[in-house]
């Protein structure tokens, strides 16, 4: 089901083009270096830039790999229950995520509001508006991963559904 819908592709195209940040860090980067140490006339600007750029991109990569459930996890307890405890372990991890994120959603958009209101800056020579940007992306990227957990509480319960509904041996089987 995750595969096809709407909000797995958008966090898919989103975080393949954000991807490409990295390479724009790995650029100016070399910039500085190059500015720095052969020109002797240092940037001021781009270890923010290549701050703000990383952040994005590790924000970003929340909703990416939570659209197809790629995240790291230690599976070992997992592996070793049954199929049809599983299941049920899985809808209760995304019910406890579920629970999470909507408090983390809550929280990010607080601060993120904040700091639109207030005009939040670096507080730099540069003073660029990185803490209202970075603020404001983390609180909808948590709302995205809020509405990919709630279709993955879905798909978990009706994974169950089937499970006990054909009597198969695995969740998986019955799809």
């Amino acid at each position: 089901m995750s595969e096809r819908t709407v909000v797995t592709r958008a966090a898919h195209a989103v975080g393949n083009a954000a991807s490409y940040l990295f390479l724009l860090i790995v650029a100016i980067s070399a910039f500085e270096v190059l500015m720095r140490y052969a020109v002797g006339q240092p940037t001021i600007w781009v270890h923010e830039l290549s701050i703000a750029f990383a952040a994005t991109c590790f924000v970003i990569g929340g909703p990416y790999v939570h659209a197809s459930r790629r995240h790291i996890t230690i599976s070992y307890a997992f592996e070793k229950m049954p199929p049809g405890m599983q299941a049920w372990a899985r809808l209760l991890c995304s019910l406890l995520t579920l629970a999470f994120l909507v408090c983390l959603t809550y929280a990010t958009t607080l601060q993120g509001l904040q700091a639109l209101q207030h005009g939040e800056m670096t507080g730099t020579a540069l003073n660029w508006p990185i803490p209202a940007y970075l603020k404001t992306l983390f609180a909808v990227c948590a709302a995205v991963m809020t509405v990919q957990t709630a279709m993955h509480v879905i798909e978990d319960a009706r994974r169950i559904g089937r499970y006990t509904s054909l009597g198969s041996n695995s969740p998986e089987s019955s799809q």
